[in-house]
């Protein structure tokens, strides 16, 4: 009899002590003061930097365990844009550019979000800028750090598809077409 109690209090203990790792943190909010969104652009061939200096979730749900399940809104002000230097902040006010006036928010929003293995992931969905959305995907790895979820990844896309650059811009000589975005964004449970 001591033995059976032994062996199912040893079962028990093996099942509950698997089911609590098999458990995974859900990441509910971002942490915008350890995230960064930054991009890169071509400027007469001249590789160019630029951030965004703010970014909000007004959605954010990702289980690490359940990535199908993960629902995100990203909203980011265009006005808190840095292009690098002053001239190119001034010019990207305007209504050719991304007119802030008349569209202040840049989102994205989720539509499905699937594991591709090792911690790394694809999310679909749209994209809006300027008032003009398109769908895009998004590669980006997963990983915990000090109670964290980090996600990181990059994705491009063509400034002409949301009206970005209008009129004299419009030549790609000047301003290359693609835009690539950079992003590290943490997250808290």
């Amino acid at each position: 009899m001591k033995k059976i109690i032994r062996n199912t209090f040893a079962a028990v203990t093996l099942v509950a002590g698997m089911m609590g790792s098999a458990h995974a943190a859900e990441y509910k909010t971002i942490d915008p003061s350890a995230s960064s969104l930054s991009f890169v652009y071509s400027q007469m061939n001249v590789n160019m930097d630029g951030k965004f200096t703010e970014l909000t979730a007004s959605t954010f749900s990702f289980d690490p365990a359940a990535p199908e399940q993960a629902s995100v809104l990203i909203e980011i002000p265009v006005s808190g844009i840095d292009a690098g230097y002053g001239e190119a902040n001034e010019e990207l006010k305007k209504a050719d550019w991304l007119a802030p006036s008349d569209h202040p928010l840049a989102k994205f929003e989720s539509a499905k979000v699937q594991a591709l293995g090792d911690n790394k992931f694809q999310v679909d969905g749209k994209l809006t800028i300027k008032g003009n959305t398109r769908d895009v995907s998004v590669p980006f790895t997963f990983s915990e750090k000090d109670g964290k979820g980090i996600f990181e990844g990059m994705f491009t896309f063509q400034r002409a598809d949301f009206s970005v650059g209008e009129g004299m811009w419009a030549d790609f000589g000047i301003v290359a077409n693609d835009i690539q975005i950079k992003f590290s964004i943490a997250a808290n449970q």
